[in-house]
């Protein structure tokens, strides 16, 4: 096959849990307790890409996150993904919904018998799943579009006397609290259609935590699972996609108010999306690079599998487009300067991707406190990191560049 020409496929798994598999009730206790039923069901998403012999594999899973300790090794795990396509071109994201299980290692669920047989069942799930999707693989285009949601983010964190403050603890939200900066409300989409421009896959880019059901004892993909079930419902979308941004200091105004609010939301984006303004169609192949690194990890934190702080970064080029992938909750600031600086026209930055490295916020914030600078098992690394990881990924973005230029 022509290196120029694009394919894209795409197949859908569920990865529910029984309802053992339970969720997360506090990061700081190490707590989690049993779903007592199921809202909706979870799922991982898969679009894979063929362009010659080179294949990459997207997958976003309903997930809140994974990390090393929780699937017992992340290259093993990567590894029996699929015999078809390497694992360091099998990009893992997740949605980072919070009414899924707890599968970050914050709590002992990890070493249970039901989570581990959950565990295996879905990277035997999704094997399948990655395999469908090359088979279904047709020659598409590609076209970008851009548009916004006001009203459903805002910047979490909240200077007040007694420090940083999460945004849900001062309700009601105030027109001040709303406009207070960085968020980034912008909606992306990447629209994959065959030749007779039918809807192949869209995948929808935004920022903001997924909460709007936490702490909820049912199992929900909050509203990156509504977007998805609204988009289903459309003659055009395709196969929807959700990739969630540098949320880490980004919430909606409120949190825990329940499905109807999940709804709401997923619904509301995908009335944007529909109604987003498109490029020109790109017809290409793509590139894609991978590198590692590992962060500093604070003297204050103990973390028993240093695995666990090794940073996974990948990137994907269309055309004028990357899609950059980043682990663990990068926050909105360190997003948009390494947009702002990367040498392709569009930039999305896609964080909870591949193994979890928890919270990575800016030296700002570090200087400022509040539950994201930890420490904890949730936020270990120095401070430091947010500028490594700004670089890292600028240098692998330059390099990427060049090869799509070659």
């Amino acid at each position: 096959m022509d290196n120029n020409v694009l394919q894209a496929g795409t197949a859908i798994a569920d990865i529910t849990p029984p309802l053992e598999v339970g969720l997360l009730t506090s990061s700081v206790q190490g707590t989690y307790a049993p779903f007592t039923a199921v809202r909706l069901p979870l799922k991982a998403r898969i679009l894979v890409l063929v362009s010659g012999n080179e294949k990459v594999a997207l997958v976003s899973l309903d997930l809140l996150a994974l990390n090393d300790t929780s699937v017992d090794g992340w290259d093993a795990f990567k590894t029996g993904l699929s015999a078809e396509i390497a694992p360091e071109h099998i990009i893992l994201t997740c949605t980072h919904t919070h009414t899924a299980p707890e599968s970050v290692a914050l709590s002992e669920l990890y070493l249970s018998k039901e989570y581990r047989e959950w565990l295996n069942e879905m990277q035997q799930r999704i094997n399948m799943a990655i395999s469908a999707a090359i088979r279904s693989a047709k020659e598409c285009r590609v076209s970008i579009g851009s548009t916004r949601l006001d009203d459903y983010s805002l910047q979490r964190r909240i200077p007040t006397a007694e420090g940083i403050t999460m945004s849900d603890a001062l309700q009601p939200v105030t027109v001040e609290m709303m406009n207070r900066e960085p968020v980034d409300r912008r909606v992306h989409a990447v629209r994959f259609t065959d030749n007779s421009d039918r809807a192949i896959a869209t995948i929808v880019h935004a920022v903001c935590h997924p909460v709007h059901e936490m702490c909820l004892p049912h199992i929900s993909p909050d509203f990156p699972g509504e977007l998805c079930l609204a988009l289903q419902e459309t003659a055009w979308a395709g196969m929807p996609l959700f990739l969630n941004g540098a949320a880490g200091d980004v919430n909606p105004p409120t949190v825990s108010g329940g499905a109807g609010d999940a709804r709401r939301h997923g619904r509301a984006l995908a009335g944007v999306v529909e109604k987003a303004v498109w490029t020109s169609a790109i017809a290409t192949g793509f590139a894609v690079m991978h590198m590692e690194m590992d962060f500093p990890i604070r003297s204050s934190v103990n973390v028993s599998n240093p695995l666990d702080a090794l940073a996974r970064i990948n990137a994907v080029a269309i055309g004028p487009l990357a899609i950059l992938f980043l682990p663990g909750e990068p926050f909105t600031e360190t997003a948009m300067e390494i947009e702002y600086r990367s040498p392709f026209a569009y930039t999305l930055v896609a964080a909870y991707a591949e193994n979890s490295i928890g919270y990575i916020p800016t030296a700002e914030a570090f200087d400022a406190g509040g539950y994201e600078t930890g420490p904890g098992k949730w936020s270990f690394l120095a401070p430091v990191t947010a500028q490594l990881l700004e670089e890292a990924a600028l240098h692998l973005l330059d390099q990427l560049h060049h090869k799509k230029r070659v």
